[in-house]
């Protein structure tokens, strides 16, 4: 059920309805609270609706939930940029790029 209103999510975000889309990663993150991907994905609606302290938040638990995940701290980047953070920002850009797998 986690993953329909995933793949739901992500079409109403693809689509540029990003209330909906938060609204739909809210409703799957209730079912599965350990999901990363779900907190990441609704962080970027979230910053895609300028609501960048509730983006923030979502990108801290994403990383909480899985440090080793570089895309965790690009949207932990971005809410601090939203955010005006530049130091943050900049920090979790460095600190997503340390966990990088090599090309």
């Amino acid at each position: 059920m986690a993953d329909a209103l995933k793949a739901k999510g992500n079409a109403a975000f693809s689509a540029g309805n990003y209330d909906e889309a938060v609204k739909l990663f809210s409703e799957a993150i209730e079912l599965d609270p350990s999901n990363h991907v779900l907190f990441s994905n609704r962080s970027a609606a979230e910053a895609s609706l300028q609501h960048y302290a509730a983006a923030l938040k979502d990108a801290k638990k994403c990383v909480e939930l899985k440090p080793d995940w570089p895309k965790g701290y690009s949207r932990l980047g971005a809410a601090h940029y939203g955010l005006q953070q530049w130091e943050d920002a900049i920090k979790a850009y460095e600190d997503g790029e340390q966990r990088a797998v090599p090309a």
